[in-house]
C-alpha cells in the first residue's frame, strides 16, 4: 500500500505541476505520524528552513496524520524561529471558525479543476466514505477558505 500511495502522490505532483526537487515525503505509515512528530521536525528542518508561508491542516483535527501535521509544522516553526511566518490553515472535518482579520478567502478559479484531476489520482484515498463527495466539492468550489495566522496566534483560536 505505501508503494501505492507515494505513486499516487507522485502522479498528483506532476499533474500539479510540482517541480520533482520540490516534492518531498517523509514516507512514515499512514496513521503513525503522530508517533513520529520529532523525526519528521528533523526531516524537515533544511527544507523549510527559508519558507515564508505554510499552509497546514487544522488544529484539533480527528484525523491523526492531518493533527500530527498540524504540529509538525507548529513545533518547527518554532525551533526555526520563524515568528514572520504566514500561516494559512484549513479544515477538513472540522469546522474552520476562523472570523474578521483571520479569515482568508482564496479564489481559486480553474485551478480547482485541476486539484480535483489530482485528486482522482489518489485512488487508494476513495476506500474512505468522504473522499468521493470532497473531491467533488473541490472541484465545484470557486473560493477556498482560510484561517491566516501568525506564530503568535497560536493556541489563541479554535483551529490554531
Amino acid at each position: 500500500m505505501a508503494k501505492i500511495r507515494l505513486e499516487e502522490a507522485e502522479a498528483a505532483g506532476e499533474c500539479l505541476g510540482v517541480k520533482n526537487q520540490n516534492r518531498h515525503f517523509l514516507k512514515f505509515f499512514d496513521q503513525e505520524l503522530k508517533n513520529k512528530i520529532d523525526d519528521a521536525v528533523e526531516k524537515i528542518t533544511d527544507i523549510v528552513k527559508n519558507a515564508n508561508r505554510f499552509v497546514i491542516p487544522s488544529a484539533k483535527n480527528k484525523h491523526p496524520d492531518h493533527q500530527a501535521t498540524h504540529d509538525i509544522a507548529i513545533k518547527v516553526a518554532k525551533e526555526l524561529n520563524l515568528y514572520d511566518l504566514e500561516f494559512y490553515v484549513y479544515a477538513i472535518y472540522n469546522p474552520l471558525k476562523a472570523q474578521g482579520e483571520h479569515l482568508v478567502k482564496i479564489r481559486v478559479g480553474n485551478f480547482r479543476f485541476k486539484v480535483y484531476e489530482s485528486l482522482k489520482l489518489h485512488k487508494s484515498q476513495f476506500y474512505t466514505k468522504d473522499m468521493g463527495w470532497q473531491s467533488l466539492a473541490m472541484r465545484d468550489r470557486r473560493r477556498e477558505r482560510f484561517g491566516f495566522y501568525k506564530l503568535e496566534d497560536k493556541g489563541k483560536n479554535y483551529n490554531f
